[in-house]
């Protein structure tokens, strides 16, 4: 696995890295149109939903963001870049040495999230970390925010309890985890045009991929098992999107600091 200021060892099935890494390095190109065509702009709108919500921020720890419209937002935020917006917080302020870790598995996909941040002048801000997350071990403590955007859907519940405790890991006592992903709605009306999407979406992917999981898991209890309290919500897409904030109350046995 290659990072921008460091590696990692990675762990994961050569066959099927090389299978999902050229699926998504081919869609990187077309990524946001195939989602615009499919949602609009339900899901950029969901990704930055509770974005100002977020509490001040040193580190920040970043998975899946594809081609990199969530990661701009954040390298524009007023108390990451220290407008004097930030000065009427009453949360403590993040340092001028403020950085974001980017980790994607595509190579494309990092390289339109390089684009974006260059642009906006950040780029010396940020690390990015291309390679399976599956084999990621973040600095324990180290992070006070860790943002999974529509990334924990791509995996199944069996990766999700051998994993999640790692990645959950880096976040220190008190800071935030930022979730955004897909729900299944709780009105029966919803629920049929609910499941059929997300399994068109799961199929799609799978097909261009070699996507394994075939169905949404529910994090809610991993996540409380991890030491985690859900402090807002924010549900959009009829139902079937939710954003939401959860703070690491404690560190919990669950929290493995190896996958």
């Amino acid at each position: 696995m290659d990072a921008t200021h460091g590696d990692f060892v990675l762990h994961v099935n050569s066959d099927t890295r090389s299978r999902s890494q050229r699926g998504y390095d081919r869609l990187a190109a077309m990524y946001q149109s195939i989602e615009r065509i499919a949602f609009g702009s339900q899901l950029q709108r969901a990704r930055v939903a509770l974005v100002d919500e977020l509490p001040a921020w040193d580190r920040l720890l970043l998975f899946g963001d594809g081609d990199g419209r969530l990661l701009e937002r954040l390298c524009e935020l007023p108390r990451a870049l220290g407008e004097e917006r930030r000065l009427n917080e009453t949360q403590s302020h993040p340092s001028p040495r403020w950085r974001i870790t980017s980790v994607d598995h595509s190579a494309a996909m990092l390289g339109r999230q390089r684009a974006r941040v260059e642009a906006i002048g950040a780029i010396e801000r940020v690390e990015f970390v291309q390679g399976d997350a599956r084999g990621f071990v973040p600095e324990a403590n180290a992070y006070d925010v860790v943002v999974v955007p529509f990334f924990l859907d791509c995996f199944g519940r069996g990766e999700l309890e051998e994993n999640l405790p790692c990645w959950l890991s880096g976040l220190r006592v008190g800071g935030v985890l930022y979730h955004v992903d897909f729900q299944i709605p709780e009105s029966r009306w919803q629920r049929p045009r609910a499941k059929f999407l997300l399994w068109a979406m799961h199929r799609f992917f799978r097909w261009q991929t070699g996507l394994q999981n075939r169905e949404l898991v529910p994090v809610d209890d991993m996540l409380r098992q991890c030491g985690l309290q859900k402090v807002s919500e924010r549900v959009g897409g009829k139902g079937i999107i939710a954003s939401e904030l959860w703070r690491r109350e404690s560190a919990s046995p669950s929290v493995r600091v190896t996958p």
